[in-house]
């Protein structure tokens, strides 16, 4: 028959417990430090890694709480231009224009966000995804590296 060690730990009081309890409140500390350091970095996503060319520029951004260097086209839809962008809180923003005019912008805390135009087509960018439930009979068709348009046919 195998001989089974027995496993002993600390006893509560002692010197050894109070050592053995202070490493692992640390290892736990640290732990959570990392995961909140991390959640809080200043990620970005692919098309704000790119010069802003000339299509790029969105007129009056600035006025618009918009960081106006950040503007990237990302695509047409349905007769809308779509520029991803940086709002002045750090904020991700989505900025609709037709015919070069201002239709609508909408900035998301963190990294996404959706919206919904008029027809019922939906946008995420960035990590926002909208529930299941909501656009389960919708086509994705990426528009961008961090843009898709979910259409219902």
């Amino acid at each position: 028959m195998p001989q089974y060690s027995e496993c002993t730990f600390p006893v509560p009081g002692t010197a050894v417990y109070r050592a053995e309890m202070r490493s692992r409140a640390t290892v736990l500390l640290s732990s959570v430090c990392i995961l909140i350091l991390s959640g809080c970095s200043a990620t970005t996503l692919p098309e704000f890694e790119t010069v802003q060319a000339d299509r790029d520029v969105v007129p009056d951004a600035d006025s618009q709480d918009i960081d106006a260097d950040s503007t990237r086209f990302v695509g047409e839809v349905e007769g809308v231009d779509l520029y991803l962008a940086r709002g002045s809180d750090d904020t991700l923003c989505l900025i609709q224009l037709r015919d070069g005019e201002w239709e609508q912008t909408a900035c998301g805390a963190g990294m996404g966000i959706g919206i919904t135009l008029e027809t019922g087509t939906r946008i995420e960018a960035g990590t926002f995804r909208f529930r299941p439930e909501e656009v389960e009979r919708g086509v994705r068709t990426p528009l961008s590296d961090s843009v898709t348009v979910i259409d219902f046919p």
